[in-house]
């Protein structure tokens, strides 16, 4: 009889220690079946589940400010929350045990204990871990690492290296077979192959924006101003060396071309009056007795005329854009000066002269340019 108490004393014992996760929806099959065999449990577990169905049926209600604050107060005296001097610590301890100066870590660690016996307790191990013997590992272990970092694929492979080399190539239409053929048997390399054709076919497809006339003229202006379009004018200081370049007669040639053309374009505005400086520097030019007067005086007046309507347009520019076109002039008028200055002090210079006209033809150039996408 006393071994019959002590089983169901135990199996109840067992019932206590496994309700617990059988109310929080665990499987217990012992719970259900001793439930059974003994009403005082039976009736605890009656109890407990209509409690629990009751809970359920109740409104969900915040607790109030009061509950929370007593609630963190007491957190707080427990050190749950780390004081804003412990946190800023702990920041910066890793930079302080790697050897760089953190004078708030000393400080900190002599006003606060936990701080403190923390860095004691981590500069003891690393004065412990110094006085340890440097062994190499085995050749086992690292082979096992090797054999892990290569099954994650952080060696390439000289089959994935060539076939990064020529991927650009094979993207923009070239024939290499290799490409297709090691997509097959590699997956990281297939996958790759796979999302670029995506991302190619997916680019065919976007509609072809036109840029708008600001960005042609901004890259216009800068590449004109970085000297893209030809060898800039003021350069021709150090081809005046080049005495024995033969038959200058084609540049002149085609500077006359260029400035025909550019006078035969001009709108009708152009044909204003020019100013005394222009007039002063084209009769310079003519009894120098390079050029006919009349075609000195119709180069300056294009300049003059394309160049006052410039100004007059330049308010309603771009600030950027403005800043770019004048960096340009001011360059070609730097050359200008420089050409004529050349030709008071030898008129018979038919290099100057060339390239005079050239800095001319690039200032009409540079105007027209920006007076064109103005008006657009």
């Amino acid at each position: 009889m006393e071994d019959s108490r002590y089983n169901t004393l135990a199996a109840c014992a067992r019932f206590d220690d496994e309700l617990a996760d059988y109310l929080e929806g665990a499987a217990r099959p012992f719970v259900a079946a001793h439930s059974r065999d003994c009403a005082h449990c039976a009736s605890l577990l009656a109890d407990l589940e209509s409690i629990r169905s009751a809970a359920k049926s109740l409104p969900q209600e915040a607790p109030s400010p009061r509950v929370w604050t007593n609630l963190r107060t007491k957190l707080q005296a427990q050190e749950a929350f780390a004081a804003p001097a412990c946190a800023q610590f702990q920041n910066d301890l890793q930079a302080h045990l790697e050897g760089e100066s953190q004078t708030f870590v000393l400080a900190h660690s002599k006003e606060c204990e936990p701080c403190g016996a923390l860095l004691a307790d981590l500069q003891a191990i690393r004065l412990a871990a110094k006085s340890l013997p440097q062994d190499a590992p085995s050749p086992k272990m690292w082979a096992n690492l090797r054999a892990r970092l290569e099954a994650e694929g952080a060696f390439a492979e000289p089959a994935c290296e060539q076939f990064e080399n020529e991927l650009p190539a094979y993207l923009e239409g070239e024939a290499l077979p290799f490409i297709a053929a090691h997509a097959k048997d590699c997956q990281p390399c297939g996958a790759l192959l796979a999302d670029m054709q995506a991302i190619r076919e997916a680019a065919q497809e976007l509609p072809q924006h036109e840029p708008s006339r600001v960005v042609w003229a901004n890259i216009r202006a800068r590449l004109d101003a970085e000297g893209a379009f030809g060898m800039p004018v003021s350069s021709w200081r150090r081809i005046m060396g080049w005495r024995w370049m033969p038959h200058l007669a084609p540049l002149g040639t085609l500077a006359g071309l260029i400035f025909l053309g550019a006078l035969l374009t001009m709108p009708s505005t152009a044909q204003k009056t020019w100013d005394a400086a222009t007039q002063s520097s084209s009769t310079a030019i003519a009894q120098a007795g390079l050029l006919p007067a009349a075609d000195d005086v119709s180069l300056a007046r294009v300049v003059s005329d394309l160049e006052k309507s410039f100004r007059a347009s330049e308010a309603s520019m771009a600030p950027d854009l403005k800043a770019t076109y004048d960096k340009s002039l001011v360059t070609l008028d730097g050359s200008i000066h420089e050409c004529l200055d050349s030709l008071h002090q030898e008129p018979g210079n038919t290099l100057a002269h060339d390239y005079l006209l050239t800095a001319y033809t690039r200032k009409a150039e540079i105007l027209s340019s920006a007076l064109e996408f103005e008006g657009r």
